[in-house]
């Protein structure tokens, strides 16, 4: 089935996580051994329109009649699994993705990606969510206290050394007001294949927040971590693009999240205060490393953090469950876990920050 979900992403099928989920959803519902049944309850899901139906037609017939060979001419087959690499992770449960089982494997795949192809555009929403976002981060109050002539807390202390000189008669109120937080942000995106969905979502939300926090550090993983604050703080979008595009060739490729925590946290951590560090992390958990690693390195980010926020872009998903073990390895050190796949829930997004 996921094989053939992926014959059709790549015919040029708007083939998503949520239509798979309702593909095995009417799957429940009709006689498997009917083939007409099975043909209908799969083509109300995936094709939208009445030229996607016709090309669904015709590579349903090549797939399920064996005709395989025919089907896949028309398509790229890089990503192609092969069932006796031991390297290949397969989900016990149906992966929120039509991507191949090499996007949760740890082999490094190098290519050329262009992101312009990929990128959608500048949303005015999002910008708007965004600079809401800073102004909540860049005002946040602290506990503490400043001198400050404004100030609506009188200092008691200050205000009797000042008046001293007055023979104590109190000519002079000293205020005090509470200092402004400065927050920090260490931003981990994973761009591996699985994440391909949300590829134009993750380079908005990039640029947004890199542009918005001038302090923030960013890096994307699949079975590496590269830093790309540099590139993303070019003038020009193209160069920018083209930049990252450059720096992270392995984009599009496997997953390895406890290296990348562990990178995360030698190079993007150690340098600030975890006082004042809100750590990021963008990935959906597939993974196909050891969990224990994941633990290992999730508390140490516990360590050099203030606070931690997951955001999963699957969360949204009806009747998506963390059930990965990547994910419910991380879980116990997350602070907040929250899904970004539209405007509301940026706008919770906004008000979590607002308030860590």
């Amino acid at each position: 089935m996921f094989e053939f979900c992926r014959l059709l992403k790549g015919a040029g099928l708007n083939v998503t996580p949520g239509r798979i989920i309702d593909v095995f959803k009417a799957l429940g519902f009709i006689h498997l051994e009917r083939r007409e049944e099975f043909r209908l309850a799969l083509r109300a899901n995936l094709a939208g329109s009445r030229e996607e139906e016709e090309t669904f037609d015709r590579y349903f017939r090549a797939f399920w009649d064996q005709e395989v060979g025919a089907a896949r001419a028309q398509v790229p087959t890089e990503l192609e699994a092969n069932p006796e690499d031991p390297g290949k992770e397969y989900p016990e449960t149906p992966p929120d993705t039509a991507g191949s089982p090499r996007q949760y494997s740890r082999d490094e795949v190098l290519r050329d990606k262009s992101l312009v192809a990929i990128w959608p555009g500048q949303s005015l929403d999002l910008a708007t969510i965004l600079r809401e976002m800073s102004r909540r981060l860049a005002t946040r109050p602290s506990r503490r206290r400043v001198p400050s002539r404004r100030g609506h807390r009188v200092d008691l202390r200050r205000s009797l050394r000042k008046n001293i000189r007055y023979g104590a008669e109190i000519l002079q109120i000293a205020r005090t007001r509470r200092k402004i937080r400065k927050t920090r942000l260490a931003l981990l995106f994973d761009v591996s294949g699985s994440m391909d969905t949300h590829g134009g979502f993750l380079l908005q939300l990039m640029l947004g927040l890199q542009k918005g926090f001038k302090n923030s550090r960013t890096a994307v993983f699949s079975t590496c971590v590269t830093e790309i604050t540099r590139a993303l703080r070019r003038h020009s979008l193209e160069r920018t693009l083209s930049e990252v595009a450059t720096m992270a060739r392995h984009w599009s490729g496997g997953t390895d999240i406890g290296a990348a925590l562990g990178r995360f946290n030698r190079e993007l951590l150690r340098a600030g205060s975890a006082s004042s560090t809100v750590g990021i992390i963008v990935s959906d958990g597939y993974d196909q490393g050891d969990p224990a690693v994941i633990r290992k390195e999730m508390q140490a980010v516990r360590r050099r953090t203030r606070t931690i926020v997951w955001i999963n872009p699957l969360l949204g998903t009806e009747g998506y469950a963390p059930i990965t073990q990547g994910m419910k390895a991380a879980l116990p050190y997350v602070d907040y876990f929250l899904p970004a796949h539209d405007f509301p829930s940026l706008r919770a997004l906004c008000k979590v920050l607002g308030e860590v």
